[in-house]
């Protein structure tokens, strides 16, 4: 069967920019009008590329704004191998193969363009584009008006010279590419949108393409990725999530934004493969939603999907819980501070004692110790101090001991103080909860401060009904899950929770999952990677690496985790293996998903 013809546009296709802006940036580099000139050159574009002006006269009129020179070209050339759209970055394999049947036409500048492609294996003969006319001091002065591509519909005319045989695929953004396509030169005609979408060109395409990957696939040809990305739909829920947005788009993946958990937003969720929440209320019936590949809560709010339903579709669910850990730091000292002026002394020579000495609660001590704080702590877990902190043995030694008393500790943990606890504290002493709500009783604390027994409590509520209950004065302080209110903290969350995501659909990789077992992969290099996940039973393991050696799979390199439900198991191989190998993967007993990463 003869392959097909490939015909691609350059500028806004190949590149992620025109090149004509470009070039007037470089030439007007010193002018003060330069960016007037540049808004001009673009509008001249748009109205071509939207067929609301013949394209003769949209070049001339460019042209005639750019006052470059020869020797601009080159740094011209320069700033466009950089700016390759990365869907054909990633693809030179397809060009490599399909060598001599692709071609550019462009009614750009062969200068330009041919030094360009030259690194993906089209020849200069299969250029078709525009060339300059300089005067005697190499100003560019115009075109050679008798190419074709210099003229209105001048792609079309080209390929009524080329006479091409076979099936010819026309590529481009612009109404000069869908031209083709209604003269009938191109069977198809594929909107590209990785760079620009112009609303003319996609209400004209036989398929709108985000990305080269969409074409391949779409086609059945050869690509770099497993699956195109742009099919990849993140949906985030909840306006914090939003901050999420530019790291997915700039994976390539199709991003979705919802407010609130509206009838709309379920019905996206239904094709959703990745689900970012911050929504207080938990999203149900996770089973209907067949296309998931993994979820993540906001920052280390863990009740917004169920774990064990998740787990069951081997869909990883991720969170960031030290992405706040400075501001949780800082709104712990705000309250300290503020209640160290109610007893009208200074922090300083006075004893913190924290409970829970993990992330926020070490860097909670350097801080207090450089204010001349002396730093007590307790933690379940044994951890080394810092600088001059001392551990104590028992919560009821720490409580004695304190001036003021920090809740630091993780969701799991075992210490609650009642009264009881609470008793043993100091009658000017302060407690301070920035742990969970029922990690205090907040009624006896509030009974001791209003009995002189505690000298004033603070606290940041995480349930809405708890902080509502409570009447703050000079001595006890409540806000509102303000410890993750910061700037800072959003996009730390955000680019948390992003790169997690993205390194599980790209490598596999599992780290900080709240389902999952952790492990850490390398770099995929020159391989296929082969993810195999199932429920965790003896001897799954052999069967993989049977049927891989009867398959004579050559294997560079494999990693198993598990955790009490889950097997989770790593192979990569090399790049030849027979399709077969695949389906008797997913035949395997207790198999819940496989999947290929190349």
């Amino acid at each position: 069967m003869q392959q097909p013809w490939f015909i691609i546009d350059f500028d806004s296709t190949f590149t992620q920019v025109e090149a004509m802006e470009e070039l007037a940036a470089i030439s007007l580099k010193n002018d003060p009008e330069k960016e007037a000139i540049i808004e001009q050159i673009k509008h001249l574009t748009d109205l071509a590329m939207d067929g609301k002006m013949p394209f003769n006269k949209s070049l001339k009129a460019r042209i005639a704004l750019l006052s470059a020179k020869k020797y601009h070209l080159n740094m011209l050339v320069n700033k466009l191998r950089k700016k390759v759209s990365p869907s054909f970055a990633r693809n030179k394999e397809f060009f490599k193969k399909y060598q001599g049947r692709v071609l550019i036409v462009s009614g750009g500048f062969k200068e330009f363009i041919a030094p360009v492609v030259k690194s993906f294996f089209i020849d200069e003969d299969c250029i078709y584009a525009n060339t300059f006319i300089y005067d005697k001091k190499n100003n560019i002065i115009g075109s050679d008006e008798e190419n074709p591509l210099a003229q209105e519909g001048g792609k079309v005319k080209l390929l009524k010279q080329l006479k091409l045989k076979g099936q010819v695929i026309a590529i481009g953004d612009g109404y000069t590419d869908y031209q083709m396509r209604e003269s009938g030169m191109a069977e198809q005609f594929f909107a590209f949108t990785e760079n620009i979408a112009r609303e003319r060109v996609l209400a004209k395409a036989d398929y709108i393409a985000p990305s080269l990957d969409e074409i391949l696939y779409k086609m059945k040809l050869p690509m770099a990725l497993s699956y195109p990305k742009s099919r990849i739909n993140a949906v985030l829920l909840g306006k914090e999530t939003f901050a999420t947005e530019p790291y997915f788009k700039l994976e390539g993946y199709n991003v979705i934004k919802r407010e609130t958990l509206t009838n709309k937003a379920l019905a996206d969720l239904k094709n959703a493969s990745i689900i970012v929440s911050s929504l207080k209320q938990e999203i149900t019936d996770l089973n209907n939603f067949p296309k998931l590949i993994s979820l993540a809560v906001w920052g280390n709010n863990n009740q917004q999907f169920n774990a064990n339903i998740a787990q069951q579709m081997a869909v990883p669910i991720f969170s960031s819980p030290y992405a706040n850990t400075r501001s949780v730091v800082e709104l712990g000292l705000g309250f300290m501070f503020q209640l160290s002026r109610q007893t009208n002394t200074e922090l300083r020579g006075k004893k913190i004692g924290i409970i829970g000495y993990g992330n926020a609660g070490s860097l909670m001590g350097v801080l207090a110790q450089n204010l001349g704080m002396d730093l007590l702590y307790f933690d379940e877990k044994d951890r080394a101090p810092l600088g001059n902190a001392i551990a104590c043995k028992s919560v009821n030694d720490l409580l004695k001991k304190s001036n003021y008393m920090v809740l630091l500790q993780s969701k799991n943990a075992g210490t609650i103080l009642a009264e009881k606890e609470l008793k043993q504290m100091q009658p000017n002493a302060c407690l301070i909860n920035l742990s969970y709500d029922d990690s205090v009783e907040v009624q006896a604390a509030l009974k001791l401060v209003q009995q002189k027994k505690l000298f004033g409590f603070a606290m940041d509520f995480q349930q809405e009904e708890n902080y509502l209950k409570l009447k703050p004065n000079s001595q006890i302080i409540a806000t509102l899950n303000q410890r993750n209110n910061t700037l800072e903290t959003q996009q730390n969350i955000a680019s948390f929770t992003s790169e997690k995501i993205i390194q599980y659909i790209n490598t596999g990789n599992i780290s900080r999952s709240l389902n999952f077992p952790d492990i850490q992969l390398p770099a995929l290099q020159g391989s296929h990677r082969f993810i195999h996940i199932h429920k965790n039973k003896p001897g799954l393991l052999a069967k993989i690496n049977a049927i891989l050696a009867k398959h004579k799979i050559n294997i560079t390199g494999q990693y198993l985790k598990t955790n009490e439900t889950l097997g989770y198991v790593i192979t990569d191989v090399s790049k030849k293996y027979d399709n077969e190998v695949i389906n008797e993967l997913k035949k395997i007993e207790a198999t819940i998903k496989f999947r290929v990463i190349y």
